[in-house]
Protein backbone atom coordinates (compact mmCIF):
# COMPACT_ATOMS: atom_id res chain seq x y z
CA UNK A 1 0.00 0.00 0.00
CA UNK A 2 1.29 3.54 -0.82
CA UNK A 3 0.56 6.43 0.95
CA UNK A 4 1.57 7.48 4.42
CA UNK A 5 -2.13 8.38 5.81
CA UNK A 6 -3.45 6.55 8.88
CA UNK A 7 -6.17 4.68 7.06
CA UNK A 8 -6.93 2.58 10.53
CA UNK A 9 -7.79 6.18 12.35
CA UNK A 10 -11.39 5.39 14.05
CA UNK A 11 -13.85 8.29 13.85
CA UNK A 12 -15.30 9.20 16.76
CA UNK A 13 -17.99 11.64 16.34
CA UNK A 14 -21.61 10.51 14.77
CA UNK A 15 -22.98 12.25 11.57
CA UNK A 16 -27.00 12.80 12.98
CA UNK A 17 -27.37 14.57 9.19
CA UNK A 18 -29.18 11.73 8.15
CA UNK A 19 -31.54 10.96 11.53
CA UNK A 20 -32.48 14.57 11.97
CA UNK A 21 -33.30 13.93 7.75
CA UNK A 22 -36.05 11.00 7.97
CA UNK A 23 -37.50 12.70 11.69
CA UNK A 24 -38.25 15.81 9.39
CA UNK A 25 -39.90 13.96 7.10
CA UNK A 26 -41.55 11.76 9.52
CA UNK A 27 -42.74 14.74 10.37
CA UNK A 28 -44.21 15.87 7.90
CA UNK A 29 -45.91 13.25 6.94
CA UNK A 30 -47.39 12.85 10.42
CA UNK A 31 -48.82 16.26 9.89
CA UNK A 32 -50.12 16.18 6.71
CA UNK A 33 -52.18 12.45 7.76
CA UNK A 34 -53.02 14.16 10.85
CA UNK A 35 -55.81 16.06 9.06
CA UNK A 36 -57.17 12.73 7.32
CA UNK A 37 -57.61 11.13 10.80
CA UNK A 38 -60.36 13.79 12.04
CA UNK A 39 -63.47 11.80 12.78
CA UNK A 40 -66.86 13.13 13.50
CA UNK A 41 -67.50 12.38 17.29
CA UNK A 42 -71.17 11.35 16.50
CA UNK A 43 -72.10 8.27 14.65
CA UNK A 44 -75.16 9.46 12.75
CA UNK A 45 -76.43 7.56 9.27
CA UNK A 46 -77.85 10.45 7.55
CA UNK A 47 -80.88 10.17 5.13
CA UNK A 48 -79.62 10.76 1.80
CA UNK A 49 -81.26 13.81 -0.88
CA UNK A 50 -81.14 14.78 -4.34
CA UNK A 51 -80.06 18.52 -3.39
CA UNK A 52 -79.24 20.35 -0.16
CA UNK A 53 -79.05 24.16 -0.09
CA UNK A 54 -75.30 24.58 -0.44
CA UNK A 55 -75.74 28.12 1.06
CA UNK A 56 -77.54 26.76 4.62
CA UNK A 57 -75.16 28.47 7.25
CA UNK A 58 -75.67 26.10 11.18
CA UNK A 59 -76.14 28.55 14.01
CA UNK A 60 -76.97 25.14 16.21
CA UNK A 61 -77.12 21.25 15.97
CA UNK A 62 -79.08 19.36 17.26
CA UNK A 63 -77.97 15.89 16.83
CA UNK A 64 -79.85 12.46 17.52
CA UNK A 65 -78.09 8.94 17.23
CA UNK A 66 -79.64 5.76 16.26
CA UNK A 67 -79.27 4.43 20.12
CA UNK A 68 -81.62 7.95 21.08
CA UNK A 69 -79.03 9.74 22.53
CA UNK A 70 -80.01 14.19 21.84
CA UNK A 71 -76.53 16.64 21.37
CA UNK A 72 -76.45 19.76 21.19
CA UNK A 73 -73.93 21.43 19.26
CA UNK A 74 -71.65 17.70 19.65
CA UNK A 75 -72.45 17.99 23.53
CA UNK A 76 -74.90 15.19 25.09
CA UNK A 77 -77.83 16.20 26.29
CA UNK A 78 -81.24 15.71 27.37
CA UNK A 79 -84.81 16.88 26.68
CA UNK A 80 -84.64 19.62 29.27
CA UNK A 81 -82.01 20.86 29.41
CA UNK A 82 -82.12 20.68 25.52
CA UNK A 83 -85.61 22.79 25.91
CA UNK A 84 -83.59 25.30 28.12
CA UNK A 85 -80.77 26.02 25.65
CA UNK A 86 -83.07 26.43 22.79
CA UNK A 87 -85.33 28.81 24.71
CA UNK A 88 -82.49 31.08 25.93
CA UNK A 89 -81.10 30.94 22.22
CA UNK A 90 -84.51 31.83 20.63
CA UNK A 91 -85.02 34.98 22.93
CA UNK A 92 -81.17 36.32 22.53
CA UNK A 93 -81.59 35.18 18.81
CA UNK A 94 -85.42 35.58 17.57
CA UNK A 95 -84.12 34.36 13.82
CA UNK A 96 -81.68 31.36 15.26
CA UNK A 97 -82.04 28.32 12.77
CA UNK A 98 -81.43 24.87 14.38
CA UNK A 99 -80.01 22.22 12.23
CA UNK A 100 -81.68 18.89 12.93
CA UNK A 101 -79.29 15.79 12.53
CA UNK A 102 -81.18 12.50 13.11
CA UNK A 103 -80.23 8.72 12.07
CA UNK A 104 -82.46 7.62 9.17
CA UNK A 105 -83.62 4.26 10.98
CA UNK A 106 -85.05 6.49 13.67
CA UNK A 107 -89.19 6.15 13.20
CA UNK A 108 -90.68 9.16 12.12
CA UNK A 109 -92.54 9.94 15.37
CA UNK A 110 -89.37 10.13 17.71
CA UNK A 111 -88.59 13.15 14.87
CA UNK A 112 -91.81 15.16 14.79
CA UNK A 113 -91.72 14.74 18.90
CA UNK A 114 -88.48 16.42 18.82
CA UNK A 115 -89.38 19.02 16.27
CA UNK A 116 -92.07 19.87 18.03
CA UNK A 117 -90.10 20.68 21.13
CA UNK A 118 -87.98 22.95 19.30
CA UNK A 119 -90.61 24.67 17.93
CA UNK A 120 -92.55 24.81 21.18
CA UNK A 121 -88.76 26.22 22.66
CA UNK A 122 -89.17 29.22 20.22
CA UNK A 123 -87.48 28.27 17.56
CA UNK A 124 -89.27 28.65 14.20
CA UNK A 125 -86.50 27.57 11.44
CA UNK A 126 -85.80 24.27 11.31
CA UNK A 127 -83.34 22.55 8.84
CA UNK A 128 -82.98 18.52 8.05
CA UNK A 129 -79.64 17.81 7.63
CA UNK A 130 -79.26 14.75 4.93
CA UNK A 131 -76.05 13.36 3.09
CA UNK A 132 -75.76 14.54 -0.76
Amino acid sequence: MAGGGDQDEIISNINITPMVDVMLVLLVIFMITANFMKKESININLPTAEKADPNLKESTRISLTAEGQLYLDDKETDIERLTNALIREAKLRPNIRVTLSADETLPYGKIARLMGIIKKAGVNRIALSVKR
